[in-house]
C-alpha cells in the first residue's frame, strides 16, 4: 500500500499512526503492526465509501447533526456500558466500540463518568473514515477498521461492542464479525451485539418508513433471537440474551418544542427530513406515534411507556420516543 493511500480525509496510514502515538498512545500499544501492515486489508478498505461518509454519500452530516447531544440515548448507552464492564476487571476498563461513529458512545462515558463503571475507557471504530476523523476531532481515541477485519491485537481489550448499526453489517460478514469482536477479548471478557428483533417497532419502523422515504435505502436484515444463538454457539463463549429498553429522549422548554426536536432527531438520524417536511411536523409526531406503538409487544419492559410521550422533565420537558433493543452478553473463559 502506498504512503500517500487516504486511511481518514487528508491523513494516510503513516501519519494517522503518527497522531494516534502522540495524542493516544493507550490505543496505538493495542494496534496490530502486522494487520495494519497487511496491504489487502487496508486497501479494500481505504476504497470504501460508506452512507455515513457525507450528506453527499446518504446521510453522515445529518447523522452526526442528530447527535450533537449524546445523552438522547444516555438511558441504552449506560445499561450497555455496563454489561461490557466484566465482574472482575482491574483499574482500567478497556471498551471497543466497533460501531462507534462519530464516538457517541465514548461522549456519553465522558459526560457522566461517575455513572458509569471505574476506569472505563471507551475506544471508537468505525468503517467510515469521516466518521472516525470526526471522532479524533473530538479529542476521543478512535481507529477505523471493518468490523469483520479488526486491527486491533488479540486479546487487548476487556469487552466488544457491537451496537447502533448492527444490522448494517452483511450478513455474510457477521460471522466473522463475532469472530474478530471474541479474538481481541482478554480472557473473562464480554462480547455486547445490539440490535432490533425483526418484529420490533424499531425494526418494522426501518423496514416501512426508513427503507421507503428515506435518503438511502435501509433494507437490511436484523438479528433474530435464533440468530444471535447461532452466532455465538460455535465459539467458547457463556451466552444469555435479554431484552434493554433503549428510548431515544429530547429534551426542550416546552412541550411542543420536545415534539419538535423529536422530530428532528429522527429526520436528521434516518435521512427522512424531506418526507417529514412534508407531512408537517404534527403529521410527522403521529407518524412516529404509530410507528413506535410497544402496546402489542411483549418485551416491553414493566412500567416504561408503551407510546412516544412527552412529560415533565427537570428544567422542561422530555419527549421520549421508547424503543426495545435484543441484546446478546457473550462471556469468555477466564483462562
Amino acid at each position: 500500500m502506498s504512503e500517500t493511500t487516504t486511511y481518514l480525509p487528508g491523513l494516510s496510514v503513516e501519519r494517522y499512526l503518527a497522531e494516534v502515538e502522540a495524542r493516544h498512545p493507550r490505543l496505538r500499544e493495542l494496534l496490530d503492526p502486522e494487520r495494519f501492515g497487511c496491504g489487502a486489508t487496508m486497501n479494500r478498505l481505504c476504497a470504501l465509501t460508506n452512507e455515513f461518509d457525507s450528506d453527499a454519500s446518504g446521510r453522515g452530516g445529518t447523522y452526526r447533526r442528530a447527535h450533537r447531544d449524546p445523552l438522547v440515548r444516555w438511558t441504552g448507552a449506560q445499561q450497555l456500558l455496563r454489561l461490557a464492564a466484566p465482574t472482575t476487571r482491574g483499574p482500567e476498563v478497556l471498551v471497543l466500540d466497533v460501531l462507534g461513529g462519530d464516538g457517541l458512545l465514548a461522549r456519553v462515558a465522558h459526560l457522566r463518568p461517575d455513572q458509569l463503571p471505574d476506569g472505563l475507557t471507551v475506544l471508537t471504530g468505525d468503517i467510515s473514515g469521516p466518521m472516525v476523523a470526526a471522532a479524533l476531532a473530538h479529542g476521543l481515541p478512535a481507529v477505523r477498521q471493518a468490523a469483520d477485519q479488526l486491527l486491533l491485537a488479540d486479546r487487548t481489550v476487556d469487552a466488544v461492542l457491537l451496537a447502533y448499526g448492527t444490522h448494517h453489517i452483511p450478513v455474510a460478514e457477521r460471522p466473522r464479525a463475532v469472530a474478530e469482536a471474541v479474538r481481541v477479548v482478554r480472557p473473562g471478557g464480554r462480547v455486547v451485539l445490539h440490535d432490533f428483533d425483526p418484529a420490533s417497532p424499531m425494526a418494522v419502523f426501518f423496514g416501512t418508513v426508513v427503507d421507503r422515504y428515506g435518503a438511502v435505502p435501509h433494507d437490511y436484515p436484523h438479528f433474530g433471537r435464533d440468530r444471535l444463538w447461532d452466532l455465538f454457539a460455535d465459539h467458547p463463549v457463556q451466552t444469555r440474551l435479554l431484552d434493554l429498553y433503549d428510548p431515544v429522549t429530547l429534551r426542550a422548554p416546552s412541550p411542543d418544542l420536545a415534539r419538535a426536536a423529536a422530530v428532528a432527531y429522527f429526520a436528521d438520524s434516518y435521512g427522512l427530513t424531506a418526507h417529514f417536511a412534508a407531512l408537517g411536523p404534527d403529521r410527522a409526531w403521529d407518524l412516529l406515534s404509530e410507528s413506535f406503538d410497544h402496546s402489542d409487544y411483549p418485551q416491553l419492559p414493566a412500567g416504561r411507556p408503551s407510546r412516544p410521550t412527552v412529560r415533565p422533565a427537570e428544567g422542561g420537558w422530555a419527549a421520549e420516543i421508547p424503543r426495545v433493543a435484543l441484546v446478546a452478553v457473550a462471556e469468555t473463559p477466564r483462562s
